[in-house]
């Protein structure tokens, strides 16, 4: 298989299985694939706020303001306001979204550690040279090709 092959098919597999967890774990709390995406992010994303978050979609901050609020209304983030700086407010997952997300992390752990066991740590790090690769230049080419 072409690796622009296997790229494609982990892209989509992965997809499907955020669809499913979305699917499967969150339909008591009604989210959209929308939401799931801003919950990804803030749970990626070290000390997240709504600037980076729109920063990241370039979207306005007022856009991203709304998505936020929406989501801390359905109990799934928490605000937290900077000590330092009033105006700025932190997000973070609510504990029961942390529990999924924990979840769901350790399949893909389960993965990686099956990787551990078949591939050196030479083979591994060229892998993760080319997806770096793959990263940078998928990215410049985006932003480039405006």
């Amino acid at each position: 298989m072409l690796l622009k092959d296997t790229l494609n098919h982990f892209f989509y597999t992965m997809s499907v299985n955020e669809l499913q967890l979305m699917n499967e774990k969150f339909k008591n709390l009604n989210i959209t694939y929308n939401s799931l995406l801003y919950l990804d992010l803030i749970a990626q994303t070290p000390k997240c706020t709504i600037t980076q978050l729109a920063q990241t979609l370039h979207i306005s901050k007022s856009a991203v303001t709304l998505k936020v609020n929406e989501l801390v209304k359905q109990g799934l983030l928490i605000k937290q306001q900077s000590k330092q700086d009033k105006r700025v407010y932190y997000l973070h997952l609510e504990e029961e979204i942390k529990d999924i997300y924990t979840q769901y992390d350790k399949a893909l752990y389960k993965a990686m550690q099956k990787v551990n066991e078949q591939f050196s740590i030479e083979e591994q790090e060229i892998f993760s040279k080319i997806l770096k690769e793959i990263e940078e230049s998928y990215i410049k080419e985006i932003f480039n090709g405006k």
